[in-house]
Protein backbone atom coordinates (compact mmCIF):
# COMPACT_ATOMS: atom_id res chain seq x y z
CA UNK A 1 0.00 0.00 0.00
CA UNK A 2 1.36 3.18 -1.21
CA UNK A 3 1.18 6.90 0.47
CA UNK A 4 -0.60 7.76 -2.80
CA UNK A 5 -3.12 4.91 -2.23
CA UNK A 6 -3.84 6.37 1.36
CA UNK A 7 -4.50 9.69 0.22
CA UNK A 8 -6.93 8.45 -2.91
CA UNK A 9 -8.61 6.62 -0.08
CA UNK A 10 -9.05 9.43 2.03
CA UNK A 11 -9.63 12.25 -1.26
CA UNK A 12 -12.85 10.01 -2.73
CA UNK A 13 -14.37 9.15 0.55
CA UNK A 14 -14.46 11.48 3.09
CA UNK A 15 -17.93 10.68 4.19
CA UNK A 16 -16.40 7.29 5.76
CA UNK A 17 -13.35 8.05 7.30
CA UNK A 18 -14.78 11.36 8.18
CA UNK A 19 -18.50 10.72 8.77
CA UNK A 20 -20.57 13.83 9.30
CA UNK A 21 -18.36 16.14 8.75
CA UNK A 22 -19.41 17.26 5.83
CA UNK A 23 -16.11 17.78 3.76
CA UNK A 24 -15.99 18.34 -0.14
CA UNK A 25 -13.02 17.97 -2.00
CA UNK A 26 -10.83 21.45 -3.49
CA UNK A 27 -8.71 18.78 -4.61
CA UNK A 28 -4.97 16.56 -4.12
CA UNK A 29 -1.70 18.21 -4.24
CA UNK A 30 -2.30 21.44 -4.06
CA UNK A 31 0.30 23.93 -4.33
CA UNK A 32 1.40 25.88 -1.72
CA UNK A 33 4.09 28.53 -2.52
CA UNK A 34 6.71 25.90 -3.14
CA UNK A 35 4.97 22.94 -1.37
CA UNK A 36 2.27 20.82 -1.94
CA UNK A 37 -0.44 20.26 0.08
CA UNK A 38 -1.38 16.33 -0.06
CA UNK A 39 -5.42 17.20 0.46
CA UNK A 40 -8.06 20.29 1.13
CA UNK A 41 -11.33 20.11 1.51
CA UNK A 42 -13.69 22.18 2.76
CA UNK A 43 -16.38 21.38 5.41
CA UNK A 44 -20.19 22.41 5.85
CA UNK A 45 -19.31 25.90 7.40
CA UNK A 46 -16.56 26.92 4.37
CA UNK A 47 -13.95 26.55 6.87
CA UNK A 48 -10.51 24.98 4.58
CA UNK A 49 -9.14 21.08 5.86
CA UNK A 50 -5.66 20.57 5.02
CA UNK A 51 -5.21 17.34 5.48
CA UNK A 52 -1.56 15.55 5.55
CA UNK A 53 -0.80 11.77 4.90
CA UNK A 54 1.83 9.67 6.40
CA UNK A 55 2.35 5.98 5.17
CA UNK A 56 3.92 3.71 8.80
CA UNK A 57 4.69 5.49 11.87
CA UNK A 58 3.77 9.67 11.98
CA UNK A 59 6.96 11.16 12.19
CA UNK A 60 7.69 14.04 14.40
CA UNK A 61 8.38 16.14 11.41
CA UNK A 62 4.83 15.62 10.64
CA UNK A 63 3.49 18.59 12.42
CA UNK A 64 5.95 20.91 11.11
CA UNK A 65 5.36 20.15 7.41
CA UNK A 66 1.49 20.35 8.02
CA UNK A 67 2.22 23.78 10.23
CA UNK A 68 3.72 25.42 7.30
CA UNK A 69 1.11 24.59 5.29
CA UNK A 70 -1.48 26.13 7.27
CA UNK A 71 0.91 29.48 7.43
CA UNK A 72 1.09 29.26 3.42
CA UNK A 73 -2.13 28.95 2.85
CA UNK A 74 -3.24 31.34 5.83
CA UNK A 75 -0.99 33.86 3.45
CA UNK A 76 -2.76 33.21 0.26
CA UNK A 77 -5.99 33.60 1.48
CA UNK A 78 -5.88 35.41 5.04
CA UNK A 79 -10.01 35.51 6.00
CA UNK A 80 -9.83 31.96 5.53
CA UNK A 81 -10.46 29.48 8.31
CA UNK A 82 -8.09 26.52 8.27
CA UNK A 83 -8.19 23.30 10.28
CA UNK A 84 -5.23 20.95 10.32
CA UNK A 85 -5.39 16.94 10.12
CA UNK A 86 -2.38 14.53 10.26
CA UNK A 87 -3.47 11.10 8.71
CA UNK A 88 -1.11 7.94 9.46
CA UNK A 89 -1.25 3.96 9.88
CA UNK A 90 0.42 4.75 13.15
CA UNK A 91 0.47 7.14 15.30
CA UNK A 92 2.05 6.97 18.58
CA UNK A 93 0.00 8.17 21.60
CA UNK A 94 1.87 10.73 23.15
CA UNK A 95 2.45 12.74 19.69
CA UNK A 96 -1.18 12.73 19.47
CA UNK A 97 -1.73 13.65 22.72
CA UNK A 98 0.67 16.58 21.58
CA UNK A 99 -0.70 17.82 18.32
CA UNK A 100 -4.23 17.66 19.53
CA UNK A 101 -3.17 19.80 22.57
CA UNK A 102 -2.00 22.78 19.91
CA UNK A 103 -5.14 21.88 17.83
CA UNK A 104 -4.05 19.51 14.96
CA UNK A 105 -6.71 16.63 14.86
CA UNK A 106 -4.79 13.11 14.46
CA UNK A 107 -6.67 10.43 12.47
CA UNK A 108 -5.03 6.62 12.51
CA UNK A 109 -5.91 4.56 9.88
CA UNK A 110 -4.56 0.92 9.63
CA UNK A 111 -3.60 -1.46 7.30
CA UNK A 112 -6.27 -3.62 8.37
CA UNK A 113 -9.05 -0.99 7.87
CA UNK A 114 -7.69 0.60 4.73
CA UNK A 115 -7.77 -2.82 3.35
CA UNK A 116 -11.66 -3.03 4.59
CA UNK A 117 -12.26 0.22 2.94
CA UNK A 118 -10.62 -0.76 -0.32
CA UNK A 119 -12.67 -3.62 -0.64
CA UNK A 120 -15.86 -1.93 0.34
CA UNK A 121 -15.46 0.94 -2.09
CA UNK A 122 -13.67 -0.96 -4.99
CA UNK A 123 -10.74 0.66 -4.95
CA UNK A 124 -7.70 -1.01 -6.38
CA UNK A 125 -4.33 -0.20 -4.91
CA UNK A 126 -1.25 1.41 -6.93
CA UNK A 127 1.60 -1.26 -6.56
CA UNK A 128 5.41 -0.53 -7.58
CA UNK A 129 7.17 -2.07 -10.40
CA UNK A 130 9.78 -3.56 -7.63
CA UNK A 131 7.10 -4.97 -5.64
CA UNK A 132 5.28 -6.56 -8.41
CA UNK A 133 8.50 -7.96 -9.59
CA UNK A 134 9.02 -9.52 -6.00
CA UNK A 135 5.29 -11.19 -5.53
CA UNK A 136 5.46 -12.75 -9.13
CA UNK A 137 9.52 -14.31 -8.79
CA UNK A 138 8.24 -15.73 -5.76
CA UNK A 139 8.83 -19.09 -4.39
CA UNK A 140 8.77 -20.49 -1.37
CA UNK A 141 10.23 -23.91 -0.68
CA UNK A 142 9.52 -26.57 1.97
CA UNK A 143 11.88 -26.19 4.55
CA UNK A 144 12.80 -29.67 6.17
CA UNK A 145 13.32 -28.48 9.80
CA UNK A 146 11.41 -26.78 12.63
CA UNK A 147 14.93 -24.84 13.21
CA UNK A 148 15.12 -23.19 9.72
CA UNK A 149 12.33 -20.90 10.28
CA UNK A 150 12.27 -17.48 12.42
CA UNK A 151 10.29 -14.43 12.99
CA UNK A 152 11.90 -11.29 13.38
CA UNK A 153 9.67 -8.67 15.02
CA UNK A 154 9.52 -5.18 15.08
CA UNK A 155 8.05 -2.64 17.41
CA UNK A 156 6.37 0.12 15.54
CA UNK A 157 7.29 2.46 17.88
CA UNK A 158 10.94 2.04 17.51
CA UNK A 159 10.96 1.01 13.32
CA UNK A 160 9.02 1.97 10.55
CA UNK A 161 8.81 -0.92 9.29
CA UNK A 162 6.39 -0.40 6.91
CA UNK A 163 8.31 2.39 4.72
CA UNK A 164 11.19 0.58 4.72
CA UNK A 165 9.52 -1.91 3.33
CA UNK A 166 8.51 0.17 0.33
CA UNK A 167 11.85 1.77 0.47
CA UNK A 168 13.44 1.33 -3.02
CA UNK A 169 16.76 2.59 -2.03
CA UNK A 170 16.33 -0.27 0.49
CA UNK A 171 14.83 -2.72 -2.16
CA UNK A 172 14.61 -6.28 -1.33
CA UNK A 173 17.84 -6.69 1.15
CA UNK A 174 17.12 -5.80 4.75
CA UNK A 175 19.28 -5.95 8.19
CA UNK A 176 18.08 -7.28 11.05
CA UNK A 177 18.83 -7.37 14.51
CA UNK A 178 19.42 -11.06 16.13
CA UNK A 179 19.05 -10.28 20.42
CA UNK A 180 18.32 -14.19 20.94
CA UNK A 181 18.82 -17.75 19.36
CA UNK A 182 22.27 -15.91 18.09
CA UNK A 183 23.67 -19.63 17.78
CA UNK A 184 20.64 -21.23 16.00
CA UNK A 185 19.96 -18.68 13.33
CA UNK A 186 22.07 -19.37 10.10
CA UNK A 187 22.66 -18.34 6.85
CA UNK A 188 19.91 -19.79 4.35
CA UNK A 189 17.21 -20.23 6.93
CA UNK A 190 13.98 -18.90 6.84
CA UNK A 191 12.75 -15.55 8.17
CA UNK A 192 9.45 -13.19 8.57
CA UNK A 193 8.85 -10.29 9.74
CA UNK A 194 6.67 -9.56 12.44
CA UNK A 195 4.86 -5.88 13.33
CA UNK A 196 3.28 -5.83 16.45
CA UNK A 197 1.36 -3.49 18.16
CA UNK A 198 -2.57 -2.56 16.59
CA UNK A 199 -1.48 -3.77 13.23
CA UNK A 200 0.47 -6.86 14.02
CA UNK A 201 1.35 -10.20 11.77
CA UNK A 202 3.21 -11.26 9.10
CA UNK A 203 4.77 -8.20 6.65
CA UNK A 204 7.07 -10.44 4.53
CA UNK A 205 9.12 -13.50 4.07
CA UNK A 206 12.76 -13.47 3.70
CA UNK A 207 15.89 -15.61 3.24
CA UNK A 208 18.84 -15.15 5.71
CA UNK A 209 21.79 -14.79 3.77
CA UNK A 210 24.13 -14.43 6.82
CA UNK A 211 24.86 -15.52 10.17
CA UNK A 212 24.47 -13.53 12.57
CA UNK A 213 27.41 -10.86 13.39
CA UNK A 214 28.57 -7.98 14.14
CA UNK A 215 27.57 -5.04 11.48
CA UNK A 216 26.43 -1.65 11.12
CA UNK A 217 23.24 -1.27 9.85
CA UNK A 218 23.56 0.51 6.18
CA UNK A 219 22.29 4.17 6.37
CA UNK A 220 18.75 3.70 3.98
CA UNK A 221 17.63 1.75 6.74
CA UNK A 222 18.67 3.37 10.22
CA UNK A 223 16.74 6.36 8.68
CA UNK A 224 13.54 4.25 10.11
CA UNK A 225 14.31 3.80 13.75
CA UNK A 226 12.53 6.49 15.58
CA UNK A 227 15.16 7.01 18.57
CA UNK A 228 18.75 8.08 17.50
CA UNK A 229 20.23 5.60 20.08
CA UNK A 230 19.01 2.94 18.35
CA UNK A 231 20.73 4.21 15.19
CA UNK A 232 24.06 3.72 16.59
CA UNK A 233 27.03 1.01 16.46
CA UNK A 234 27.69 -2.16 15.44
CA UNK A 235 25.29 -4.49 16.57
CA UNK A 236 24.73 -8.88 16.07
CA UNK A 237 22.57 -8.79 12.62
CA UNK A 238 21.79 -10.89 9.99
CA UNK A 239 21.01 -9.61 6.28
CA UNK A 240 18.17 -10.68 4.49
CA UNK A 241 16.59 -11.14 1.44
CA UNK A 242 12.52 -10.44 0.67
CA UNK A 243 11.33 -13.10 -1.33
CA UNK A 244 7.66 -12.09 -0.80
CA UNK A 245 6.40 -8.89 0.03
CA UNK A 246 3.11 -8.89 1.70
CA UNK A 247 2.76 -4.97 2.41
CA UNK A 248 -0.44 -4.82 0.21
CA UNK A 249 -2.04 -7.77 2.37
CA UNK A 250 -0.43 -8.63 5.51
CA UNK A 251 -1.01 -11.73 7.33
CA UNK A 252 -2.23 -10.31 10.58
CA UNK A 253 -2.20 -11.63 13.89
CA UNK A 254 -6.02 -11.67 14.26
CA UNK A 255 -6.44 -14.12 11.09
CA UNK A 256 -3.57 -16.10 12.71
CA UNK A 257 -5.47 -16.60 15.61
CA UNK A 258 -8.17 -17.94 14.03
CA UNK A 259 -6.25 -20.44 12.37
CA UNK A 260 -6.29 -23.61 13.75
CA UNK A 261 -2.68 -24.92 14.34
CA UNK A 262 -1.04 -21.37 14.83
CA UNK A 263 -2.63 -20.64 17.91
CA UNK A 264 0.42 -21.54 20.37
CA UNK A 265 3.00 -20.02 18.38
CA UNK A 266 5.78 -18.33 20.44
CA UNK A 267 5.26 -15.02 19.30
CA UNK A 268 1.61 -15.38 19.90
CA UNK A 269 2.23 -16.55 24.01
CA UNK A 270 5.46 -14.86 24.59
CA UNK A 271 5.72 -11.53 22.54
CA UNK A 272 8.72 -10.13 24.54
CA UNK A 273 11.55 -10.31 22.25
CA UNK A 274 12.83 -9.70 18.73
CA UNK A 275 13.53 -13.40 17.42
CA UNK A 276 11.41 -16.38 17.47
CA UNK A 277 11.21 -19.77 16.45
CA UNK A 278 8.38 -21.23 14.13
CA UNK A 279 7.37 -25.09 13.85
CA UNK A 280 7.54 -26.75 10.31
CA UNK A 281 4.14 -27.50 11.14
CA UNK A 282 3.15 -23.61 11.23
CA UNK A 283 5.20 -22.20 8.45
CA UNK A 284 3.54 -25.24 6.48
CA UNK A 285 0.17 -23.66 7.36
CA UNK A 286 1.36 -20.29 7.04
CA UNK A 287 2.36 -20.80 3.11
CA UNK A 288 -1.37 -21.92 2.46
CA UNK A 289 -2.66 -18.31 4.59
CA UNK A 290 -0.30 -15.61 2.04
Amino acid sequence: MLEKDIENLIAQHPDIIFPNAGFRLVGQQIKLGKCFADIIFEDKHNRKIIVEVKRGILSRDASGQVMEYYGLLKTESPDSFVELVLCANIIPPERKKFLETIGIECKELGINYLNQLAEQVNYQFIKSRQTDQRQQTTTISVLPSADNIWIFQANPQRYDIMNALADDEIGDSIHWLVNQHKTEICKGHIGMIWLSGKEAGIYAITEILTDPQLMLEPDPERKYWTDATDKEGEKTRVKMKIIKSLLHSPLTKETIMKTDGLQGMRILRQPQGTNFRVTTEEWTIIKTLI
